[in-house]
């Protein structure tokens, strides 16, 4: 009887063994093959224009690879974002529009200034939001906020790698001149608002509003407006 038991521990003892080396087995196999798929992910953003190309939403991995993987692509499309956003404010920056009669009734130019300035801080703000976004905390930060139940610093690792190497920050300083290109350009169009202000301003007596329309007395003057105005300052 006691051999018996003996022999059915034994078996026992080996199926547990076998069962763990099965897992064992499996596991070992599921994470090469998802460390593979997050490797070519990987480069695949590495070789990337961030600002030009479109970044694949598509997450190709699983589990706590996924969790990186998506981490990685969130935080390349905010600083996309960014750019997206400070571009936008380049183009809605119409002249036409700004100088409508509404916003110069009665000879003040009140809204024009608030208008400017609304434009200024906005760029402004683009820029501190991409400075803000880039510091290394940050972008530590993105994945250390992640829920990562098992190996969380191994993930961590397999992300910081990726976002903090050389070729990666070579990306966000490009994005960064990008973005402050971009403001450049919106504080010259503002600039060039700001002249034809002044020049409204400064020759008030030849122009009124009439029939929700400025017109001129004075020809020259009129031609030197409209000049001003579509110059490809402002354009």
């Amino acid at each position: 009887m006691e051999n018996k038991k003996t022999i059915i521990g034994i078996i026992l003892v080996v199926i547990l063994i076998i069962i763990l080396i099965t897992i064992s087995y499996t596991s070992s196999k599921f994470n090469k093959e998802q460390l593979n798929l997050l490797t070519n992910e990987t480069n695949e953003l590495l070789q990337k224009n961030i600002l030009d190309e479109d970044i694949e939403t598509n997450i190709k991995t699983e589990k706590s690879y996924a969790t990186v993987e998506k981490t990685m692509k969130e935080y390349l499309i905010n600083l996309k974002n960014i750019y997206s956003n400070i571009n936008q404010l380049y183009t809605q920056i119409n002249p036409n529009d700004i100088f409508s009669t509404q916003n110069i009734e009665d000879k003040n130019f009140d809204d024009i200034d608030n208008i400017i300035e609304d434009y200024k801080n906005k760029a402004k703000e683009c820029l501190s939001d991409y400075q803000e976004l880039v510091k290394e905390e940050n972008i530590k930060k993105s994945i250390n906020e992640k829920n990562i139940a098992k190996r969380q610093e191994y993930f961590v690792d397999l992300y910081n790698t990726a976002m903090l190497s050389d070729v990666m920050k070579e990306k966000y300083e490009s994005i960064g001149k990008r973005i402050e290109k971009k403001r450049d350009n919106i504080y010259d169009k503002l600039n060039s608002l700001e002249k034809v202000k002044k020049y409204l301003e400064e020759n008030e007596k030849y122009w009124t509003i009439k029939d929700n329309k400025i017109q001129f007395n004075n020809i020259n003057k009129m031609t030197e407006y409209y000049s001003l105005l579509n110059s490809e300052e402002t354009d």
